[in-house]
């Protein structure tokens, strides 16, 4: 890490270029990982409504009302589950099929994306934590160098 940091105002600066690009990329990581949530919750109801629709075809052609409701209770858990998923997923109903897999290849794209902004991320985050210590040490200095007299008394008062 070489930064030619000659003043404090220098230094100040670069932390602050740093922490804004470091607010941008968690930015964009933030609306990565969002959109990536909200796939996951699409393709797990696409997975419900995927295995309800058999149930769902099977109790449709049960005509008999006590058949009917013996299959229902049985199957209560999927059926739920499959009512679930149609009331979710149907709004990206297009011409009677969902972009299952568009929202893969969204997903699989968006991962990647992630994981290489999280590779950028880590390292602007540890050049921030060194030049954040330096910082600390710089103003340590100044200070010091500013209250000679306090220091000495308090070197004074620790002494006796």
């Amino acid at each position: 890490m070489q930064n030619d940091l000659t003043t404090p105002e220098q230094l100040q600066e670069r932390v602050s270029a740093l922490s804004d690009r470091i607010d941008i990329l968690k930015s964009t990581l933030r609306g990565k990982s969002d959109r990536t949530k909200e796939l996951d919750e699409l393709l797990r109801m696409v997975q419900f409504y995927a295995d309800g629709k058999p149930v769902v075809d099977k109790l449709a052609a049960i005509k008999w009302k006590g058949r009917r409701e013996q299959f229902m209770s049985e199957n209560e858990n999927a059926l739920r589950l499959y009512h679930m998923a149609e009331r979710k997923l149907k709004p990206y109903f297009k011409g009677g099929k969902l972009p299952v897999t568009a929202w893969r290849r969204e997903h699989d794209r968006l991962e990647q994306e992630y994981k290489a902004g999280q590779a950028e991320l880590s390292p602007i985050y540890a050049e921030v934590k060194k030049l954040w210590q330096i910082k600390y040490k710089v103003e340590q200095v100044v200070r010091a160098q500013e209250n000679p007299e306090q220091n000495r008394r308090k070197q004074h008062q620790i002494d006796h």
